[in-house]
């Protein structure tokens, strides 16, 4: 009797180890599982976040910079030792520091304290219908297309024409025509632009990238168009005024939205044309 009784208890115990073995084998994958579901979600949420946020973070000061802009200062009131830096330094005078790279022609006037000489009134070619090429070397914009005068109230047709590269705003002068050359294309969040980088219909993913006295050209009717980058700046989406330009000389306009791929923003870089 006490024999099976002991048999009986020990049975009962081996049962109850495996049915806590189990249980704790259940606990343990799905532990195991969460911690993976979670560590799996963060990643996602850091690939997808960071790159927003360190895109706002460099608008910020983008935008602290345009506003921090003196105006220009006699040449004498210089520091000898950093007028000639290449890059653009709101504490030193804007065609200071472009003098070196774009030539004295570009900035006719800002040495003697003369006015430019006014440029001929813009032509507004609406019919125009030719493909035109914009490069910006500096930042990896080579040879892409952009259609001309693209009616851009219309979102099927902007669109269309930005499957293909770029958009001249109808309604803007050609480039060449004087005036100020309105182009615009697409940005996407840098998740997805690390992964296609020479996507054409994104490629304006690459103006963050653009500095002052970089070298804009514009392929038109065979001959090449010269602009030298002279402001790059965020502004609001119901700034018109990037339409009218903000210079009497010829220049053109760059625009994507901002923060990447987002477009609460607008990304703005002018370039004004010295070989004209």
């Amino acid at each position: 009797m006490n024999n099976f009784y002991s048999t009986d208890i020990t049975e009962s115990r081996e049962e109850e180890n495996e049915t806590y073995k189990r249980q704790r084998r259940m606990r343990v994958a799905k532990y195991t599982i969460s911690t993976l579901l979670a560590v799996t979600g963060l990643v996602i949420l850091i690939s997808q976040f960071g790159p927003l946020a360190l895109s706002f973070a460099q608008g910020i000061y983008l935008q602290h910079q345009a506003e921090t802009i003196k105006t220009p200062i006699p040449e004498q009131e210089l520091d000898p030792e950093t007028a000639d830096l290449p890059y653009y330094d709101p504490g030193i005078s804007y065609f200071q520091n472009l003098v070196g790279h774009i030539g004295p022609q570009a900035v006719a006037g800002a040495q003697t304290g003369t006015s430019p000489e006014q440029e001929p009134p813009p032509v507004i070619d609406k019919t125009y219908s030719k493909a035109m090429v914009l490069t910006v070397e500096s930042a990896g914009i080579v040879k892409v297309n952009i259609t001309p005068n693209v009616d851009s109230f219309n979102e099927k047709t902007y669109n269309a024409a930005l499957k293909n590269g770029l958009a001249h705003f109808k309604g803007t002068p050609l480039p060449g025509d004087g005036g100020n050359s309105f182009i615009y294309g697409h940005s996407a969040v840098d998740s997805f632009f690390s992964r296609h980088p020479d996507y054409v219909e994104t490629i304006f993913s690459r103006l963050e990238s653009v500095e002052i006295a970089d070298t804009i050209h514009i392929e038109k009717d065979g001959k090449m168009l010269t602009y030298v980058v002279q402001k790059k700046k965020i502004t609001d989406p119901n700034d018109f005024a990037v339409l009218s330009g903000e210079s009497d000389k010829e220049t053109v306009t760059l625009m994507t939205c901002w923060p990447l791929g987002i477009g609460s923003k607008r990304l703005i870089v002018i370039g004004e044309r010295t070989d004209g």
